[in-house]
């Protein structure tokens, strides 16, 4: 019985308190040239994940399609193509990151837009997306970057509703995660005392 009390209030530390954390670094396709890393965190399984960082080597004053792909590619000389398609485990059409669940791709993440040099600054929250265990988890994946912008799956152009007309893919890089959980002290202590508090008592 105590096992099972341990355990039981150990997952709920785990699940609903500990952040989740990946990294990819994206490359030039076919090259190992960097162009920056993001990072991508989510706090807990129900929360949205964030991704921030910043990219370049793009094109000027622009916006580039942004999408996690299906499979993951090689960490140091990635060949973009070989990410497939967007990430798309529920099949449905392409489509904004503002469009709810069943009207995009889960890896539909967008544009990013990129200033008078050709950087990019990412800061941009996503509910769809996971870290956590689950068929929309993108651990193992490919963040990839395209050389035009995504219209939406609305540009009425034949590949619209696939992958947003966006283009060549520029850049990629596969997302690995942590394997560090950053832990929030203080519901960790609230947790620790109640399962102290628990034990007591046998």
């Amino acid at each position: 019985m105590i096992v099972l009390v341990v355990s039981v209030l150990l997952l709920i530390i785990h699940q609903g308190q500990c952040a989740v954390q990946a990294t990819a670094i994206l490359y030039a396709d076919n090259t190992n040239k960097s162009a920056g890393i993001l990072t991508f965190t989510q706090d807990n399984a129900g929360a949205s994940v964030r991704i921030s960082g910043s990219l370049s080597g793009l094109n000027i004053t622009s916006a580039h399609g942004f999408h996690v792909h299906e499979f993951g590619v090689s960490e140091t000389v990635p060949n973009c193509t070989a990410a497939g398609g967007h990430f798309n485990p529920l099949k449905t059409l392409h489509g904004p990151r503002t469009a709810n669940i069943t009207s995009r791709h889960v890896g539909d993440l967008g544009n990013i837009t990129t200033d008078d040099k050709g950087n990019a600054n990412i800061n941009i929250e996503d509910s769809i997306i996971q870290l956590y265990n689950g068929n929309r988890s993108i651990v193992n994946l490919t963040i990839v970057v395209h050389r035009m912008r995504d219209d939406g799956g609305q540009g009425g152009a034949s590949s619209s509703n696939t992958t947003g007309d966006a283009g060549a893919r520029v850049l990629c890089g596969r997302i690995l995660s942590s394997d560090a959980l950053i832990i929030k002290p203080a519901m960790f202590i609230y947790h620790i005392a109640i399962m102290t508090a628990i034990l007591m008592f046998y």
